[in-house]
């Protein structure tokens, strides 16, 4: 970019601080009697140049390491940080060159943050997944991640929860503060090293800053919302674990209880094609679709007595035996008491696709859900001095621990008042699965009807919090959809903070093998639904309207026990 360009970008926006659209307003719809030249000029340059010139600004700004504000080799330590190694520029053949800084943060929590050198003014501070315990900054995608982000010009940062563990494993939480570090502290500790790194390299501090997570991450997402409404522009919350104590507590330890038999899952995985396609049968056409995506399952009924084999037959592949049947009706038909009272809701129609990996496991290694369910136990009983139950607890013992420790009150993310988002003027885009099978899809809505209720209803709350139920989608990317999964959380993010557009939908998009789109969809903002219009070509997203479900949606009885939880935000 040419100097008198760059210099003109200055003018208009000192220090880089302020966006040009933002900065034109305020000359621009200004009233006055007389003109102002410098004030004219800025306006009409700002015409012009408004589009670019903040991403020019920066840019020329960020070039080559000893050309910076500050140097990446000599980048300083913020206080209470130690960096493994020097910082240095890397060079990728994926990824732009970028200052590497590793390091530990009050000798708890591992980092590493990348600073891109051509920067964007932008900042992103990643979640971690499970119960954390490592560095993932290299995950391909959006899951608790950073390399999306640093292709795009932030200077983004990832960590490990503040202890070193398998994703699993919770021993570490018999330490109270690494307990709390991990249930939500770690997002002012994490984001304030982060921001300062930037800062110091810079010579500015970032222009906005963003939070990205998927499955605990999402947890965090919503604990940022919650708790530390000030501290994010915008959070990117997806496959959020944001209820702990129901999701690894009530569903996990049901499905160790009914579903376990040893190591082995009582479902072999031979049979889940069959189960798929018998919930495919009563399900898949009921949105007016026969395509492998349930767009609602909450509208689903399954009678899996229709793959019964005949009486004296072996259960095989092809049908399935009565303990089989009897044990599927049990999984998703909801978490029960001993009353026989539903407390908590099932795993949704449509998972299968994704449930040897999260539920079933494969032969002589649990499941990963089961392991996580396992060390939330753990989590509890080392809370409450209880000894721990390997093979899972009675539904109402679950009850009871939860209801007396102090655990849930620390690590849900259920506070319904986000006021303090509204306050603050900053953005919560909130993104599951439909077919999620490890976190129980229902919850998040029905939270996010509570969270519009306590807002002054739903029109309210969209203004800074929006939702986005996804069809056919799994668990965070880990497994890739039979349905279009490809979407950018990030974006439309970063569209709305900094453009003021709030997202009607998400565009999705599903790839085959090669790379090339075989069909996309518009995930729509909840609680609107994407309807095919009439004769349309149903593989173009163009040919569907974001429009409210005709049908009669199933409330599980399971929102009893949703409907008293919600404000745990001590």
């Amino acid at each position: 970019m040419p100097r008198i360009w760059t210099c003109l970008c200055k003018l208009l926006l000192p220090g880089g601080l302020i966006p040009g659209h933002a900065r034109l307003a305020q000359y621009g719809d200004k009233p006055g009697s007389g003109i102002d030249i410098t004030a004219f000029f800025r306006f009409a340059c700002g015409c012009a140049l408004a589009a670019f010139c903040t991403q020019f600004t920066v840019a020329a700004e960020a070039r080559l390491d000893g050309r910076l504000p500050g140097s990446c080799a000599t980048l300083p330590a913020p206080a209470g940080v130690k960096f493994a190694e020097a910082p240095a520029w890397v060079k990728s053949r994926d990824l732009p060159t970028y200052c590497r800084v590793t390091g530990t943060i009050a000798g708890r929590t591992r980092f590493e943050m990348r600073l891109p050198q051509q920067w964007s003014g932008r900042f992103m501070m990643a979640g971690c997944g499970g119960f954390c315990g490592a560095l993932i900054p290299d995950k391909p995608g959006h899951s608790n991640t950073i390399n999306e982000a640093l292709k795009r010009g932030y200077a983004a940062i990832s960590h490990d929860g503040g202890h070193e563990a398998k994703s699993w494993e919770t021993h570490w939480a018999s330490d109270p503060e690494a307990l709390e570090l991990w249930a939500h502290k770690i997002l002012p500790v994490v984001a304030g090293t982060g921001t300062e790194l930037a800062t110091s390299l810079y010579g500015r501090e970032p222009s906005y800053r963003y939070f990205s997570g998927c499955s605990n991450g999402g947890r965090l997402g919503l604990k940022a919302a919650q708790r530390y409404p000030e501290l994010f522009d915008g959070i990117a919350a997806g496959g959020s674990i944001f209820e702990l104590s129901g999701i690894a507590g009530l569903w996990g330890n049901w499905l160790i209880l009914n579903n376990q038999n040893g190591l082995d899952s009582r479902i072999p995985q031979s049979r889940v094609p069959l189960i798929q396609r018998v919930v495919m049968d009563s399900c898949d056409a009921l949105d007016g679709q026969a395509d492998g995506i349930i767009t609602d399952p909450r509208v689903c009924r399954v009678d899996f007595t229709a793959a019964l084999c005949d009486a004296g037959a072996p259960a095989e592949d092809s049908c399935l035996s009565g303990p089989e049947t009897q044990l599927l009706n049990t999984l998703y038909g909801g978490v029960k008491n001993g009353k026989g009272e539903v407390v908590y809701p099932a795993v949704a129609f449509g998972s299968e696709h994704y449930v040897d990996r999260w539920l079933f496991g494969a032969p002589g290694k649990p499941a990963w859900g089961v392991q996580a369910s396992a060390g939330y136990r753990q989590m509890l009983a080392m809370d409450l001095s209880e000894k721990d139950v390997p093979a899972g607890l009675p539904t109402d013992q679950m009850l009871d621990w939860i209801s007396r420790s102090a655990v849930p009150a620390l690590t849900d993310a259920t506070d319904t008042d986000l006021s303090g988002l509204r306050e603050a003027g900053n953005k919560l885009l909130i993104y599951q699965g439909w077919s999620d099978p490890l976190i129980i899809p229902e919850p998040i809505t029905h939270y996010y009807d509570k969270a519009a209720d306590a807002a002054g209803g739903l029109q309210q709350l969209q203004e800074n919090a929006r939702l986005f139920m996804v069809p056919g989608w799994g668990h965070c990317w880990e497994i890739p959809a039979d349905a279009p999964d490809r979407f950018d959380p990030l974006l439309e993010l970063e569209q709305w903070v900094e453009g003021g557009r709030a997202p009607e939908y998400m565009l999705a998009r599903q790839m085959d093998a090669a790379g090339v789109e075989t069909r996309s969809r518009p995930i729509c903002s909840y609680p609107l639904v994407a309807q095919l219009e009439v004769g349309k070509d149903p593989d173009n997203y163009k040919n569907y309207s974001c429009m409210k479900e005709d049908r009669t949606v199933r409330r599980s009885s399971g929102e009893r026990y949703l409907s008293k939880r919600g404000n745990n935000n001590d």
